[in-house]
Parts: C-alpha cells; sequence; structure tokens
C-alpha cells in the first residue's frame, strides 16, 4: 500500500512538472474559427517545445505538419546560440493580420541565460509570423511592445505605415539574425555595394602638444571604411570564436528621405554581448525600398556610444544619394 502511494506521488509530480512546461496561446476572435483554433494550436505547441526542450536540455521537436522549412531552419539556428522558454502558462493577445497577408503573434515574453549565474538570464519579447493558412513561417526577438507601435504611428501615409511595418519587421530579423549566427542571411540583406563604416576607439598620443587633461578625451573614434567582403569575413571570425551572439536594439528612430520617398534611414542604440566581448553603440541603417519584398542595405555604421556625443551620430543627412 505504502509502495502504491508513493508510485502515485511520483506520478503527481511528474505530471506537475510537465504542466508547468506547457505554454497556452489564447488569441482575440477572427472570422474563421478553424484556422483560429489550429494558429493557436501550433503556437501553443512551439511554445511548449521551447520550454521542454530548454529544461531537458535539448532541442525542441519541430513538427514539419507545423512549420514552413524555412522557419524549422530558422529557430534550430537559434537554438543552437539562444535556448530560451516561456514563463507563462497563459498567453492572451491579438491574432495580427499583416500587410503581406501573414499572421504575427507578439508580446510573447521570453527567458534565456547567458552564463551560468543569476545575472545571466535576460528577457526578450518574441514574435511568431504564420501564414495565411496557419503554418509557423518564422521566429524572432522582436521590439517592446508599446514602442513597437508608437514607431508604427508615426507614419504620416498608408504608403509609410506599411513601410514602417516593414521596416520593423526586418530590422528584427535582422538583429536575430546575428543571434543565430546567420551568415547567408545577413550577407543577402546588405547590396554588394554597401558601405559599411565602424568607429574603433583609439588612445591619442599622451606626447601630443594637444593633450587634454580628461582621460575621457584622451580617446578618439577612428572611422574604419570597409566593404561589404570585408564585414563579411570579419562577422565570419566573431561568429567562429564566440559561442553565443546576443544582440539587443533600444532607442529606434525611423526617418523617410525628404526626396527620395522609398529610401529610410533606421538610427538604433546597439547593446552587443558574446561569451568574450561586450559593447554598446549607435547602429545606423540607410534602407532601401526599391523592391519592397526585398528590402536592401546601402549603408551600415556603429560609432561607440561612450566616446560619441549626440551631434556626432551618423544619420541619413550624412550621405548624398546619387540616383
Amino acid at each position: 500500500m505504502n509502495e502504491l502511494k508513493l508510485l502515485i506521488a511520483g506520478l503527481l509530480i511528474s505530471v506537475s512538472l510537465c504542466a508547468q512546461h506547457r505554454t497556452q496561446v489564447y488569441l482575440s476572435p477572427t472570422g474563421n474559427p478553424t484556422l483560429l483554433n489550429k494558429i493557436q494550436k501550433n503556437a501553443s505547441y512551439l511554445l511548449t517545445e521551447f520550454n521542454v526542450a530548454f529544461m531537458e536540455e535539448k532541442s525542441p521537436a519541430l513538427n514539419e505538419v507545423m512549420f514552413s522549412e524555412s522557419a524549422r531552419r530558422a529557430i534550430q539556428s537559434l537554438w543552437k546560440t539562444s535556448p530560451f522558454y516561456c514563463e507563462e502558462t497563459e498567453i492572451i493577445t491579438n491574432l495580427v493580420t499583416r500587410t503581406d497577408r501573414n499572421y504575427e503573434i507578439r508580446n510573447i515574453s521570453l527567458v534565456f541565460q547567458i552564463g551560468d549565474t543569476e545575472d545571466s538570464l535576460h528577457y526578450e519579447e518574441g514574435v511568431i509570423i504564420l501564414t495565411p493558412t496557419g503554418l509557423i513561417d518564422n521566429f524572432y526577438f522582436g521590439l517592446e511592445r508599446h514602442r513597437y507601435q508608437d514607431l508604427l504611428n508615426a507614419g504620416n501615409t498608408v504608403t509609410d505605415y506599411r513601410r514602417r511595418q516593414i521596416i520593423l519587421d526586418f530590422v528584427e530579423n535582422f538583429r536575430t539574425a546575428y543571434n543565430r549566427k546567420d551568415l547567408p542571411y545577413i550577407r543577402d540583406v546588405f547590396s554588394d555595394h554597401a558601405l559599411i563604416i565602424v568607429g574603433k576607439v583609439v588612445e591619442v598620443d599622451e606626447n601630443s602638444p594637444n593633450m587634454l587633461e580628461s582621460s575621457f578625451e584622451k580617446k578618439k573614434v577612428e572611422l574604419i571604411r570597409m566593404n561589404k567582403q570585408e564585414y563579411i569575413d570579419r562577422l565570419t571570425r566573431v561568429f567562429s570564436v564566440n559561442q553565443f551572439i546576443k544582440v539587443g536594439f533600444d532607442d529606434i528612430e525611423i526617418f523617410r528621405h525628404p526626396l527620395y520617398e522609398r529610401i529610410y534611414g533606421v538610427t538604433l542604440l546597439q547593446h552587443w554581448t558574446t561569451s568574450s566581448y561586450a559593447d554598446v553603440g549607435y547602429l545606423f541603417l540607410m534602407i532601401d525600398f526599391k523592391d519592397e519584398d526585398n528590402p536592401m542595405i546601402h549603408v551600415r555604421t556603429w560609432q561607440p556610444e561612450k566616446y560619441t556625443s549626440a551631434d556626432e551620430v551618423i544619420g541619413l543627412g550624412d550621405f548624398e544619394i546619387v540616383q
């Protein structure tokens, strides 16, 4: 009898632990309840698989029926560098219809760990993209929900609003590509003639007659110019020597060019963390919407926050566009 009680107790504990791994997604009603149920089921399956895989230190099982092949590859690549889980047992949110007729689910709170200490816990918001038939087509780390909506609402026209939505989707994918070390994606979104500028902090010669007393002012930023291939080669080396890459974006601003409506500039504060190095800097991207389905980066610049004043931050107005 005692053995039976112990067996039942053990079973209850196992069931309880499994229940803690489950995340159920509930979405606002749409006109198609069958499709809504399918999307809720697929999203719940994905998040629960993340939880189980994280707790059991394995890769998530991605049922081929629920995912596109590109989504499965992207998730598997992301998982190799950034395992995470959803600590919510229920997510109640809206199902958003995008301008490309796909669906998205935002506001998914995620926790992932870099290192072995309590301070190594980080929080992100996940985004699930689904096809019109409810297939999971992408997953990436998204912007904070209120900031995302504010940036969208700043659009002055329907076209501007649509492009801002595409830009934010692009920026979120671009950021997550670094987290998953996705060199092919990064290579494809840069123009073959892209201009890459990276700010390097250098020490000023202490024997210089212009040496200033402040230790802060003993440093200056040298802007190094490189082409697309040089940047990709450099990134390849960074990815190969670091176990993980974590990239976060803050303070995002979007500007449309006053003369060329297809050209947009995005400025933001980038938080870069790897297993061997961390920094914070101002990132600027010039994005061309000549092909709205495939936006292209013509310019990428990075400047260290600590040694760059507000009036030194590179932006859209610093470049002359020749048509």
